[in-house]
């Protein structure tokens, strides 16, 4: 397994089918995604009335500096780990171990010279970048679950780690801690995350490292890293290019707004795709429905929440962020939709790497990057954060992923636009009506656009659950 064409093992008797582990991969997914959005989501949500958005704002200034910083810890070799036939736990385990000290230790002396966007900055990095060196250690447990389709062992861990940083941060910013009490908080989750997912799979997965293997491995995951990090600069660059152009209080508003935007794509994320890629690869229709239901259950939901941020954005940053806040509306009202176009991407980036065809996938990120930077700095220098967010609809590279997909599936990929368009057009009439009968900003539109969402999730039901019953009910793969 882990080639372009290999045959799918036979099943052993009574062993649950390949649909079956999908599923329960796929709900454990959710489930730990659902568990952190209650906890982590929530407990933003009350840091932003403790904490002001230019406290929100450095934060997220370091965070995604060590983000960043973590994809060359990495290598992609987490990810190249889910397709390896030799199963190198060890190896990997040693590399990003040590590459993450070292690249701890590089921030820390590096730290001054990132007070060339904001003063205070310098101090917090040198302190987040210990999340680096922690964050690294849980990589190989989470890339065995994953490969073995038991993502739901990964649920306590998970989920205890949202409990952490949530009770730290929360206690931290009511006793005055400002931006320490994310920075504090991060680190104890990651910790926590490392130690208990050890915890699970301690004798499980052999550990002893073959440093003969490094070169190969880093030759096979190259692209994924390469990948990887411009993934990261496509998702983290536009807070910098704001804070060049505009300063930190922006910075808070914006990537709270972008959370926001975010949260239905981050709860349903189809995490166990990638891996059911890789099992599918010897079998073209399976590998066509797994990659059509992922769309469909991604981006489904996601146009749901598009429409109602969109609809009510004054309110709903009114319930969750509260005073003070008010700035963050019109750039929520631009972003909104943001996600749909970024999660098609990503997804077929998942079924391009399934392949093996890393490169396809690093071409259209780069070109995402290159668009993104050169029409973000324009448009933030014109029209400030809500420029920045609009830059994110024009991306070159979506088009080319798009081309890629058509590559692959040929005309099954004429059924995927379909989809794509009903997905935009049932739950369009449904809000439209509810935005049309009542006035932006009031009750009752928010009201009513929760019967919208209500009432559109059950037009999209009916239109498609018949396709997911129809995979799920399949039997006789393992």
């Amino acid at each position: 397994m882990g080639e372009p064409g290999a045959l799918t093992p036979s099943p052993e008797p009574g062993a649950p089918s390949t649909e079956q582990r999908v599923l329960r991969s796929t709900l454990a997914g959710y489930s730990i995604q659902l568990a952190r959005l209650l906890v982590t989501f929530g407990a933003k949500l009350l840091l932003a009335r403790l904490i002001l958005p230019e406290g929100h704002g450095l934060y997220e200034l370091a965070l995604r500096i060590v983000t960043i910083a973590s994809a060359f810890r990495d290598l992609g070799l987490p990810y190249h780990l889910v397709r390896d036939a030799r199963r190198p736990y060890g190896t990997v385990l040693a590399v990003t171990t040590f590459l993450g000290g070292l690249i701890t230790v590089g921030l820390i002396v590096a730290a001054p010279a990132t007070s060339v966007l904001t003063p205070e900055l310098p101090a917090v990095l040198r302190v987040m970048a210990f999340w680096v060196l922690l964050d690294g250690l849980a990589v190989v447990p989470r890339a065995f679950f994953e490969r073995e389709l038991s993502i739901g062992r990964l649920i306590g861990p998970e989920v205890w780690r949202g409990v952490i940083i949530a009770a730290v941060s929360l206690s931290l910013a009511w006793l005055g801690w400002g931006v320490w009490s994310f920075v504090i908080a991060d680190l104890a989750g990651a910790l926590l995350l490392a130690v208990w997912s050890w915890s699970r799979t301690w004798g499980r997965i052999p550990l002893k490292p073959d440093l003969h293997l490094v070169p190969d491995l880093i030759r096979r995951s190259s692209w994924l890293f390469f990948i990887w990090v411009v993934i990261q600069l496509v998702t983290y660059v536009d807070i910098f290019i704001i804070e060049v152009f505009g300063n930190t209080e922006q910075v808070g508003l914006y990537s709270n707004s972008y959370r926001i935007a975010f949260l239905v794509a981050t709860l349903v994320y189809p995490r166990a795709l990638f891996p059911t890629l890789v099992e599918y690869l010897g079998d073209p229709p399976r590998f066509f429905d797994s990659f059509r239901l992922s769309t469909l259950q991604l981006l489904g939901f996601q146009v749901l929440g598009s429409y109602f941020l969109l609809f009510n954005a004054a309110t709903s940053i009114r319930i969750l962020l509260g005073e003070g806040w008010e700035g963050a509306v019109p750039m929520l009202q631009v972003i909104a939709f943001i996600p749909f176009f970024d999660q098609f991407t990503i997804l077929g980036g998942e079924m391009l790497k399934a392949r093996h065809e890393d490169r396809a996938w690093l071409w259209a990120v780069a070109l995402n990057l290159v668009s993104l930077v050169v029409l973000g700095v324009i448009f933030t220098q014109r029209w400030g954060a809500v420029g920045m967010g609009a830059a994110n609809y024009l991306l070159v590279g979506n088009l080319l992923m798009g081309w890629w997909i058509w590559r692959v599936f040929r005309s099954r990929f004429w059924t995927i636009l379909a989809d794509l368009a009903q997905l935009y057009l049932i739950p369009l009439p449904f809000f439209a009506a509810a935005a049309w009968l009542f006035p932006e900003g009031s009750w009752a539109r928010f009201a009513a656009s929760i019967g919208a969402a209500a009432l559109a999730t059950s037009a999209l039901a009916a239109r498609y659950h018949r396709v997911f019953r129809a995979f799920f009910g399949r039997r006789g793969q393992a």
